[in-house]
């Protein structure tokens, strides 16, 4: 396989992974902040940031990685268009993460919970599990469109 497919492969599964991850945080682990305790809740969301950059940043910057090389050099399967889109969900969700989510939670790590906050973190997190699974259904439809072509012969 060459180098160009094994970016396609990759990006293939991040988006999925990502997908996946995104929602999980939307709605199980965000759904929970409220019963952690306001005593505990410093201590809970550090703890969260900290271990986040494994299981969360690192997929989440290496599919943005793969979508921008995809831009640049597709396998033939892909058409531009959509490693443009592919590439603009990614920057919606790093936009978001930017602007909303990563404040919302280095601010609650220093003072603590606030209803207020843990709201518009939640509500704007729906931009990067939209983008994500965008992403994922896009990199699915490539490969279905692909599939179909090779058993039709």
């Amino acid at each position: 396989m060459d180098a160009i497919l094994w970016v396609f492969v990759a990006f293939g599964f991040l988006a999925a992974f990502n997908a996946g991850n995104m929602i999980t945080l939307q709605i199980q682990h965000y759904g929970i902040y409220p019963s952690v305790g306001r005593e505990h809740f410093v201590a809970y969301i550090r703890a969260n940031n900290a271990a986040a950059v494994v299981p969360t940043i690192v997929p989440a910057l290496l599919l943005l990685v793969s979508s921008a090389i995809l831009v640049g050099h597709r396998p033939h399967f892909m058409s531009l268009w959509q490693a443009l889109a592919a590439l603009a969900l990614n920057l919606a969700q790093l936009a978001s993460t930017a602007i909303w989510q990563r404040r919302l939670q280095a601010e609650m790590a220093e003072t603590g919970y606030d209803d207020a906050k843990v709201r518009l973190l939640v509500s704007t997190n729906w931009i990067r599990s939209i983008a994500f699974l965008g992403q994922a259904l896009l990199a699915t439809a490539i490969v279905a469109r692909v599939l179909a072509r090779v058993a039709a012969g």
